[in-house]
């Protein structure tokens, strides 16, 4: 039996580390049991896994000794001489045979040389975790984002779909502004649909606040950005009522980050109702 989606979510940060042997006994345990499931998911990013870690050797430059290196070690190993046996030294009042000083024999060269491979894998390999942890949360924001257009989209056309859509143009409200936008609603439903062009970004630490004037009191609809010069914005949003003749017209600000209580930045588009 198969898991939640988020159970099997969070058991999939935990394949980096157990491809590396860094979960402790239980938490490996869970974790093989959880794979014993069937879990496609983690299959899939082992299989990844074990695929980059068996490319880590082909990171390594490969680089040729000095001609001169051989001789000289073959050099060095033939001059060593055996040290010549100790002899026993009975303690003259023990009667004991006094035990000979531990020699430590000397390491061979390509243990050196193993020891220094293995931590340049090691670097290697933290680089390459580091990168594939990286591009993960990349794609993972990537999608974030797309999911995010796609439900954007989806209540657009819920709108567009509506057995009755209202339509109010708006307007440049700053002489020689090339502004204009669009709003369909649902009264129904009072959502809506604004469309926006050629506002100017605002200024760091602002944004454009849609406001609705309702008998000479503006209700706020809703925040949107303008990321890009000239861009075409399109943006969803909630009206605070929905039937047309209770509005009077709708009014593009910009405010402070965040959004006002009240209009209090200059009016950027308008459009009337009547």
């Amino acid at each position: 039996m198969t898991g939640k989606p988020e159970e099997r979510h969070a058991q999939l940060e935990l394949c980096i580390p157990y491809v590396f042997g860094r979960l402790n006994p239980g938490n490996r345990k869970q974790f093989e049991s959880h794979l014993a499931t069937g879990c496609e998911q983690c299959k899939r990013e082992l299989a990844g896994l074990y695929e980059a870690t068996g490319l880590l050797p082909l990171l390594l430059k490969q680089e040729t000794p000095p001609p001169d290196v051989r001789q000289r070690l073959l050099s060095r190993i033939s001059s060593k001489k055996p040290e010549p046996q100790r002899a026993e030294r009975v303690a003259p009042q023990q009667g004991k045979r006094a035990e000979s000083p531990t020699v430590r024999p000397e390491r061979p060269w390509y243990l050196y040389v193993s020891l220094i491979i293995g931590a340049l894998l090691i670097v290697a390999l933290v680089i390459f975790v580091n990168e594939l942890v990286g591009t993960t949360t990349t794609q993972e924001k990537q999608i974030a984002d797309l999911r995010g257009e796609l439900l954007q989209n989806q209540d657009a056309l819920g709108v567009l779909k509506a057995e009755k859509v209202e339509e109010v143009t708006l307007a440049g409200a700053v002489p020689g502004s090339s502004a204009y936008g669009k709003i369909l609603w649902d009264p129904a439903r009072r959502a809506a649909i604004l469309q926006v062009a050629n506002l100017p970004v605002p200024p760091q630490g602002n944004q454009y606040q849609l406001w609705v004037l309702k008998e000479k009191k503006y209700l706020s609809a809703g925040l949107f950005d303008v990321t890009r010069e000239k861009d075409n914005e399109l943006k969803v949003m909630t009206l605070p009522v929905g039937e047309k003749q209770e509005l009077e017209n709708f009014t593009v600000t910009v405010e402070p980050k965040g959004g006002s209580g009240q209009p209090t930045g200059a009016v950027q588009l308008r459009g009337s109702t009547r």
